[in-house]
């Protein structure tokens, strides 16, 4: 009668009993539509973050949204890579090194809070992280590794070099959904409060 489709009837009934509800925010609240909103360079002129960026977003294997969103905003070629690590949520970074005759190079975008402890000693990235995150927004931290440093250990597994270079960093945005103010609203009136995990 309401357009629903409930999978278990006694749901309906738990419901009744719920005070408070856990939900994620990607792909739940959002449209998982990544956008570009701002770039903020790090002792590199903005033109040539953005070559790199467009070079980076271009030349990996498999381009999740945070990478399309980049090479959206800044396409470029693709560069011949000799190493790369893919992102992981696990380890929250990803890393190409461009091969000599493609400028060479190794870069790594990241969270900030997982690369910080391998920057370099004095690295300071100011106060554009928490403003950005006091928005709402992703913030990544793109940073450049040592001429030549190894992206993997002699297990075979990631490992992150050091020290890092601050480079840039990076803001985007996801769109909400059109109708989760109004079904925000809708829980907050029936008094069931919202914890975004």
């Amino acid at each position: 009668g309401h357009g629903a489709l409930v999978q278990q009837s006694n749901a309906i009934e738990s419901l009744s009993n719920v005070d408070v509800l856990c939900l994620d925010k990607t792909g739940t609240l959002t449209a998982n539509c990544i956008r570009l909103r701002a770039v903020h360079p790090l002792g590199r002129e903005a033109a040539e973050l953005e070559d790199l960026l467009g070079a980076y977003a271009a030349s990996v294997t498999n381009r999740n949204r945070t990478v399309e969103a980049l090479y959206e905003a800044y396409p470029r070629p693709p560069r011949r890579v000799v190493q790369e690590v893919e992102f992981s949520s696990a380890r929250k970074w990803s890393a190409l090194a461009f091969a000599p005759e493609a400028g060479g190079g190794v870069y790594v975008l990241g969270a900030p809070e997982v690369l910080q402890p391998r920057l370099r000693p004095g690295a300071d990235l100011g106060e554009q992280v928490q403003a950005w995150a006091a928005e709402g927004l992703r913030v990544i931290l793109v940073a450049a590794a040592p001429p030549g440093a190894a992206l993997y250990d002699a297990d075979g597994q990631p490992c992150l070099p050091a020290p890092l270079e601050p480079l840039g960093l990076i803001a985007q945005c996801d769109e909400l959904r059109p109708e989760a103010r109004e079904t925000l609203a809708a829980f907050a009136a029936s008094g069931i409060r919202l914890k975004i995990i």
